[in-house]
C-alpha cells in the first residue's frame, strides 16, 4: 500500500495498483458540508489541468475517476463516491473527456440518466435545488454539458434523445436553430462512433458556445462499443 496525494491534499492509497481514498476521505461532513473530502476534491472546475497535474497526471486521474464511479450503488442514492444526489459532483462525469477517455463520459452520463431519474414518486435521487437536477438531465440527455462556469466550452457526451433542436433567440443570435441528431441511438448504442458538424467530419469531445449560436447541425453516429479514437485529440 503506497500513500499518494491528490490535488486536494488527500492521501490516496493504491492496493495492487487500484486507487482509492483513505478512510477519512470517505467520511461525510469531515471538513466538508453534505459531502466528503473525496467528493469535494474534484471540485476544481476553474483549473482542470492544474488539478490533473497535482493528482499525478491523466493516467492516475483516469484510474481514480474509474474507481469513483464503479463503486456507486446501482440506485445512485446518497453514497460516498459519485453522489448525483448532491450537485458539487455534477461536473465530474465530464472529466473523462479531459483525461483522454471520452467514451467513459458517454458511458457514465447515460448510466446516470437511466439510474438516477425515473418517472415515479421518487423520480430524482436528490433535492431538486432550484432546478439543478433537472437542468443537468436536460443538458446531458441532449448531448453536451459545461464543466467550468464562464467558459465557452461544452463537453460532448452521449445523447439520450435521438434529436434535439435548440431555437436561438433572434434578438441575440442569427443562427436560427442548432440541432443535435444521434443516429442509431438506443439504450445499447450509447457510444459515439463518429460525428459531423455542419456536414464536415468532427473529432473533438467538445463544442464551443459559438458552434451552437451560429446555428447548424451536429450529427452523431452511435454504436454499442466505444470508439476510443473519437474525441481524444
Amino acid at each position: 500500500m503506497i500513500p499518494k496525494k491528490n490535488g486536494s491534499g488527500l492521501k490516496i492509497k493504491t492496493v495492487n495498483g487500484n486507487p482509492g481514498p483513505r478512510k477519512a476521505g470517505l467520511k461525510q461532513w469531515y471538513g466538508s458540508v453534505e459531502a466528503n473530502p473525496y467528493q469535494q476534491g474534484w471540485f476544481v472546475p476553474q483549473d482542470i489541468e492544474g488539478m490533473t497535474a497535482l493528482m499525478g497526471g491523466k493516467e492516475k486521474v483516469l484510474a481514480d475517476l474509474t474507481n469513483f464511479f464503479e463503486k456507486v450503488p446501482q440506485n445512485m442514492m446518497w453514497n460516498d463516491y459519485y453522489n448525483h444526489a448532491n450537485e458539487p459532483v455534477h461536473h465530474v462525469p465530464f472529466l473523462f473527456n479531459r483525461v483522454g477517455a471520452p467514451w467513459l463520459t458517454q458511458k457514465w452520463t447515460r448510466a446516470i440518466c437511466s439510474r438516477a431519474y425515473h418517472n415515479a414518486v421518487e423520480g430524482l435521487v436528490g433535492n431538486e435545488d432550484v432546478g439543478q437536477m433537472s437542468a443537468w438531465y436536460v443538458l446531458a440527455a441532449s448531448g453536451f454539458h459545461p464543466i467550468t462556469p464562464g467558459s465557452t466550452r461544452y463537453e460532448l457526451t452521449s445523447p439520450v434523445f435521438s434529436k434535439t433542436q435548440i431555437r436561438l433567440d433572434p434578438n441575440f443570435y442569427k443562427g436560427g436553430t442548432f440541432t443535435i441528431e444521434a443516429k442509431n441511438n438506443s439504450a445499447q448504442n450509447i457510444y459515439i462512433q463518429s460525428a459531423k458538424l455542419n456536414g464536415k467530419p468532427y473529432n473533438k469531445a467538445y463544442l464551443d458556445h459559438q458552434d451552437i449560436t451560429r446555428g447548424g447541425k451536429l450529427e452523431l453516429i452511435m454504436g454499442a462499443q466505444p470508439n476510443k479514437q473519437f474525441g481524444t485529440k
